[in-house]
């Protein structure tokens, strides 16, 4: 098992692609620090892990773009297992709305659920993966980063400058054995958490069938699928693979 032993620190950890990961990870051996808003399903979660794997997990709920839930998460985590050798920065929203519409509070809100909670937790894990001798981040990033999503103005902007992070992060502590790269998704199976509580069985079908007229692949990615990229990218066997964008999007962008 490819994580046997290895302590995985996951934001955003109780729903969609953060779920898919945890199982994961899980799955093929690691101690798991959890986080995300959602206290009750991050336990649940959790629970999942400590019968099906025999997973040792701590967990967390909070708000990781504030400096102190973020300082006494990772303090906790050294603490209960003396080392975080796996950062999966996965907490984010996608507001709707152009440069006109968005209001000042959700374009700041998406700058600090999206990035910098990833700056964060990175400048804080960072120092005790120097000390171990190394490390691994992987960051959610999206096709966003790169290509203009329409309406979506502060999700796209956020996305891009996380992947700006990833880069000048992986260039910086190279040296010190530390990897950070991006996994770049695109159409998932399902919106994410905060754009599914406005969405009606009617839209859903919308975006399936304009996903079949768009995507290459005629279909929505499954959570699992990216799941296994960030689980690779995590692994030894990306061990000369850091700063880069890896694009999961069914040839979207192709």
């Amino acid at each position: 098992m490819r994580f046997q032993s290895k302590v995985v620190l996951i934001t955003g950890a109780a729903g969609g692609l953060g779920e898919a990961s945890t199982r994961r990870f899980a799955s093929e051996g690691a101690n798991l620090i959890l986080t995300d808003l959602d206290q009750e399903k991050v336990e649940t979660l959790a629970a999942k892990c400590r019968a099906e794997y025999g997973s040792t997990v701590l967990t967390s709920a909070g708000d990781v773009s504030e400096e102190t839930v973020v300082n006494g998460l990772v303090q906790a985590g050294l603490e209960a297992f003396g080392r975080i050798d796996i950062l999966f920065n996965n907490a984010g929203i996608n507001p709707t709305g152009n440069v006109v519409d968005t209001p000042l509070a959700v374009w700041d809100l998406t700058m600090k659920v999206n990035l910098r909670s990833a700056f964060l937790m990175t400048s804080r894990v960072i120092p005790s993966m120097i000390e171990a001798g190394g490390g691994v981040i992987v960051n959610t990033a999206s096709i966003a980063s790169f290509k203009a999503s329409t309406n979506e103005a502060a999700y796209s902007v956020s996305k891009a400058a996380l992947l700006q992070l990833t880069k000048v992060t992986a260039r910086d502590f190279a040296d010190l054995n530390i990897r950070v790269n991006a996994v770049c998704p695109g159409i998932l199976e399902n919106f994410m958490a905060d754009r599914k509580v406005i969405s009606s069985e009617e839209m859903m079908a919308e975006r399936r069938a304009r996903v079949r007229e768009i995507v290459p692949f005629k279909r929505e990615g499954r959570y699992e699928e990216i799941a296994n990229l960030v689980a690779f990218l995590a692994c030894d066997e990306s061990s000369y693979v850091t700063g880069a964008a890896f694009t999961a999007d069914g040839g979207l962008t192709v």
